[in-house]
């Protein structure tokens, strides 16, 4: 961990009390900015502080691109070495080759919670006199009037009064349903992702079938063969722990998944390059009972409300505000990217909070709405990415931008991690182009009824 290259505050909010409910990524990055700008900050967090690291069952590495790394890094953050990986590359298994290419090149995987632990051991270090931490801490009451929050603790409730109240408390945020029942014309729109995901451990990255040196850095996907796919990020300790993506409904869903031979059908049906001497070798040890024993985890919503904020002191940060499918590997990266561009917006408004909070949502929301419709989309490690018509166009247009780059842009969803490039204007790119694709296609409809006649008359006419 480093100091901040300047710790000179953004604006001068000294005496002014935050609340930030919620104590993961989020709300500790922002608590780190706030307390930059001279604010006085409490993080209530409902988990113990000593809560160990993500289960191996349950989770799996986060990969943060240029948005997410520059978040922390205009904090001031850089995270523990020896907890992160640099990201070599990328890997589809196939059955026809398995090659480290170019994706993921400019990204670093790390576990959630070591990334939440490393923000607030920079706010212990850098801020002891700003940043105040309290664990298992449950908000039970909020009063937008009087500013005002009702935590309950072990040893009893305790009230809280503050100046700005953040919401950083995730997808099932308490501090968005006070808003929805407090404030008039708040309203929040939730859509359901329809897959479903469980974690294979499929052990050491050198063990897998054609490793290389290379391969525990990399990002592994297992694309498969509809509706089923795999995909893996690189873990510090070189185990590979990869997510495994059936639909909710259908012929194949995690609720037929029930015996070993029914594992076994699974991959060696629609991942054979996973597991390629199975009936040989079987499956790693306790492979398949740990995967029959989980619960299969949801692949979650994306959240829209028409608004972030409500007058002068409460405003909501990261999933608690909007939530995105797991299909874009953007989560995190969208949920610290709005803390660094909240902390600017404070900074350009002086600190006024009357000025700050509604010009957030009016710089933040077209992104935020634009990177959730990317998501519904789908690209990445879900049943869309493994539809031959997603890959088809995605080769069309990849191909058009190298025959003719002035009328073809890149594929737009390749920018998804450039800082630089709002998601809003990714997501104009994507509409932009679907409508090019429609016309190429009605072009090549058109054309070739045209050849099939033109070749009719002259076949007459010759012979």
């Amino acid at each position: 961990m480093v100091n901040s290259p300047s710790e000179k505050p953004l604006s001068s909010e000294k005496n002014r009390t935050a609340v930030v409910v919620g104590g993961g990524p989020t709300g500790t990055l922002i608590a780190l900015y706030l307390a930059q700008a001279g604010w006085h900050v409490s993080v209530y967090e409902q988990r113990s502080a000593d809560a160990k690291a993500s289960s191996n069952r349950r989770s799996f590495n986060i990969v943060l691109n240029r948005r997410g790394l520059k978040a922390l890094e205009d904090a001031g953050v850089q995270l523990p070495p020896d907890k992160q990986v640099c990201i070599t590359g990328n890997i589809r298994h196939t059955e026809k080759d398995s090659i480290l290419r170019k994706g993921f090149r400019t990204s670093v995987s790390v576990d959630r919670h070591t990334l939440a632990q490393s923000l607030i051991a920079e706010g212990k270090n850098r801020f002891p006199d700003n940043i105040q931490y309290y664990f298992e801490q449950t908000l039970l009451q909020l009063n937008l009037h009087d500013k005002t929050a009702l935590f309950q603790e072990a040893s009893g409730q305790h009230e809280q009064t503050f100046d700005l109240l953040i919401g950083a408390d995730g997808i099932s945020s308490t501090v968005r349903y006070s808003m929805s029942s407090q404030l008039e014309g708040f309203t929040v729109r939730q859509h359901a992702d329809d897959m479903m995901y469980k974690i294979c451990n499929l052990g050491l990255a050198e063990h897998l079938p054609g490793a290389t040196a290379e391969w525990a850095d990399a990002f592994h996907v297992w694309p498969g063969a509809e509706p089923v796919t795999m995909a893996a990020p690189p873990s510090a300790d070189g185990v590979i722990r990869a997510v495994l993506i059936l639909p909710q409904e259908g012929e194949i869903t995690f609720d037929t998944i029930r015996t070993e031979a029914d594992v076994s059908a699974l991959f060696k049906a629609k991942l054979p390059v996973v597991f390629p001497n199975l009936d040989q070798t079987g499956f790693p040890s306790h492979f398949v009972q740990d995967l029959l024993s989980q619960k299969a985890a949801h692949g979650g919503f994306t959240t829209m409300c028409n608004r972030f904020e409500d007058g002068d002191c409460v405003v909501l940060l990261g999933d608690a505000a909007h939530s995105i499918w797991p299909s874009l590997g953007q989560g995190c990266n969208v949920a610290l990217e709005s803390c660094r561009i909240f902390a600017e917006v404070l900074a350009h408004a002086q600190g006024d909070l009357s000025l700050a909070l509604p010009a957030y949502t009016a710089a933040r929301k077209p992104d935020t709405d634009a990177v959730a419709r990317l998501s519904e989309i789908g690209f990445g490690g879900n049943k869309r990415a493994s539809n031959p018509l997603f890959k088809a166009k995605v080769s069309t247009l990849i191909l058009m931008h190298k025959l003719l780059p002035k009328w073809f842009k890149g594929y737009a969803l390749l920018q998804i991690g450039n800082a630089d490039v709002p998601y809003a204007n990714i997501w104009q790119q994507a509409q932009s182009q679907e409508k090019q694709l429609l016309g190429l296609f009605a072009i090549v409809v058109g054309i070739v009824p045209m050849l099939w006649i033109t070749f009719q008359i002259i076949h007459k006419v010759w012979l």
